[in-house]
């Protein structure tokens, strides 16, 4: 259980430091199908549970959830040019 809390922890506050070094904004479901439209360089991360992944996910996403923030420095694209975009089940 002390394990599974300091991971949560390390992965929240690698996410805020994210948060804080980027430019993060809501991008509504309709901006993002006309980014893709347009072949515009991007990287999709599903941050839902590998269950929710396998019921369905959009076209070329890979699951990162949550739990496994930590290990997004090895699955993300490293290119700057480059949008990554995370997507959830949303607020509940």
């Amino acid at each position: 259980m002390k394990t599974i809390l300091v991971t949560l922890a390390f992965s929240f506050s690698l996410l805020l430091a994210i948060a804080s070094a980027q430019d993060l904004r809501s991008l509504p479901a309709e901006d993002l199908k006309k980014l893709m439209d347009t072949g515009a360089r991007i990287a999709l991360v599903d941050a839902r549970t590998e269950k929710e992944y396998g019921e369905g996910h959009l076209p070329k996403a890979i699951n990162i959830p949550f739990a496994q923030f930590n290990l997004m420095g090895r699955m993300l694209p490293k290119d700057k040019g480059v949008h990554v975009i995370f997507y959830c089940r949303g607020y509940s």
